[in-house]
């Protein structure tokens, strides 16, 4: 567990947990720091740095060098690490341990083993955003952690959303909207399509969050159709409410 200072005083109700709320405070604040945005801005190719220098004032300018950034990000920047992993090797379903960081700058690291030919494989979990760009290997945490940062380092304003169920994504602030942002799926499904989880993955929301590195929001009634569904949920819950998660992550 990360070694964090006592905020008992302040419990939140579940799904919420000191960790998690750290995290995210912790991989957002790297959002405005100069010199790691640098250093990812430098991944970029520069056929689509160019795209986002010209004069990008509203939502339609932004179609295109979002779609290069995006087809660039997934196809040919990253790789997507299953949970369930084939070996390489033989071909056989690989066996899963997974062992917990002690903070948030390694979150935690799975080993992947073949009983059959041995083979075997480590992947640490980051929340450190270089070394995500250095593996260049991740699920939706590591793929919106680092996307984030390239699209805050090209001059878009973006934060971290997370359903608290098993997905995370981005927002980005575009002609004076957050728009949805996913760059684990492909485009255009993957930009400005806020129902598209609750429709087609069946998502049972009970929160939806965004982070930025001073504040976060619900943006909950943004991703469903079924606000009532949702409320119900919240008070068999007796969730926390976003005033006094405020106020648990200011303390973060």
């Amino acid at each position: 567990m990360l070694n964090l200072f006592d905020l008992t005083k302040n419990r939140l109700s579940y799904p919420f947990t000191r960790d998690t709320l750290f995290l995210y405070k912790q991989v957002t604040k790297q959002y405005v720091d100069e010199a790691l945005l640098k250093s990812v801005k430098n991944l970029v190719p520069i056929m689509i740095k160019k795209e986002f220098d010209k004069d990008l004032n509203q939502y339609l300018d932004y179609l295109n060098p979002l779609r290069l950034l995006l087809d660039w990000f997934k196809k040919d920047f990253m790789k997507w690490m299953n949970k369930s992993s084939l070996c390489p090797t033989c071909g056989k379903t690989m066996s899963l341990r997974s062992v917990q960081g002690n903070s948030w700058i390694v979150r935690g690291v799975e080993y992947h083993s073949c009983f059959h030919c041995n083979y075997s494989l480590v992947f640490p979990r980051y929340g450190e955003i270089e070394n995500i760009s250095f593996n260049r290997v991740g699920r939706c945490s590591e793929w919106s952690f680092l996307f984030g940062a390239i699209l805050n380092s090209l001059g878009i304003c973006t934060r971290v959303v997370h359903d608290f169920l098993d997905h995370c994504w981005n927002e980005s602030l575009i002609d004076g909207q957050w728009l949805h942002v996913d760059s684990t799926l492909e485009y255009p499904i993957s930009f400005n399509n806020t129902k598209y989880y609750e429709k087609n993955w069946n998502k049972k929301y009970l929160i939806v969050l965004a982070f930025s590195s001073n504040k976060v929001m619900d943006v909950t009634l943004n991703y469903t159709n079924m606000s009532t569904a949702v409320c119900e949920r919240r008070k068999k819950q007796k969730l926390s409410t976003i005033s006094s998660i405020q106020n648990y992550y200011d303390k973060l």
